[in-house]
């Protein structure tokens, strides 16, 4: 049985990484703030300048099974120096085939390990729909705590979501 490798996305795949990040706008529209018709507009896609440069503080985690990108899971540094203590988890997703086979469990864990390596680091938010109770028992799983929830945070075909924002401190 071949083993999963998670590790940060290279500047050589940030064409793998939009690919994906197309394939789960349009598999799952539901659980991303994103339509994959606004995202195939955008010059840039978030992570593409974090893949590209290979910064430490925004980065993108990918699951790889035989070669083949299976899940990413992206991670971003606040900016501002009130801030920079907090960093956000982003675009987890891994494709249906390979679901419930603990790779998101293996990408969520990289992700976490990686943004502690970073000097001065201390808390990890994200924020999931609150229909989405697989990503919400993931992020549970690793001790993540509600902090808050926005109703009517997602209005798509005229039906609204509620949005959980969660957060994990060191």
């Amino acid at each position: 049985k071949e083993e999963c490798e998670f590790r940060k996305l290279v500047s050589a795949e940030v064409d793998l990484y939009k690919k994906i990040r197309l394939e789960c706008l349009q598999k799952f529209p539901d659980n991303f703030g994103s339509y994959y018709e606004e995202e195939l507009q955008t010059n840039e896609f978030k992570f593409e300048k974090a893949i590209l440069s290979g910064t430490e503080s925004d980065f993108m985690i990918g699951a790889f099974l035989s070669n083949s990108l299976i899940g990413i899971c992206g991670f971003t540094r606040m900016k501002r120096k009130k801030t920079n203590h907090i960093g956000e988890i982003s675009q987890l997703y891994i494709k249906p085939e390979f679901s419930g086979k603990v790779i998101a469990t293996g990408l969520m864990k990289s992700a976490i390990d990686e943004a502690f390596k970073i000097k001065g680091l201390e808390k990890i938010i994200l924020a999931a729909v609150e229909s989405n109770s697989a990503a919400l028992k993931l992020y549970q799983k690793f001790n993540f705590v509600e902090y808050g929830r926005l109703e009517n945070y997602f209005k798509v075909k005229g039906k609204y979501q509620t949005q959980v924002f969660l957060s994990f401190t060191k």
